[in-house]
């Protein structure tokens, strides 16, 4: 596997923990959303979309790295 590098915040890190980075920050956002509307998101069948399609997201982010195909190892992002 290619250890791709991604720019963030003016710093250099692998395609991996930027990945991790962005999962966990989409699922902090399930926690802050709670705490504003001071309910659980499961206690409403519209919230529980959200909540799922978040979680989906960040499962599609955290896995983002496996998935990247690139046709000619010269080619960049």
């Amino acid at each position: 596997m290619t250890n791709y590098k991604v720019k963030h915040n003016g710093a250099e890190m692998d395609l991996y923990t930027y990945c991790s980075l962005l999962s966990k920050k989409n699922n902090s956002t399930l926690y802050t959303l709670e705490k504003y509307i001071g309910s659980p998101l499961l206690s409403d069948d519209t919230l529980m979309k959200i909540r799922d399609d978040i979680l989906t997201v960040s499962a599609e982010i955290s896995r983002l790295h496996e998935k990247l195909i690139m046709s000619d190892t010269d080619e960049g992002l």
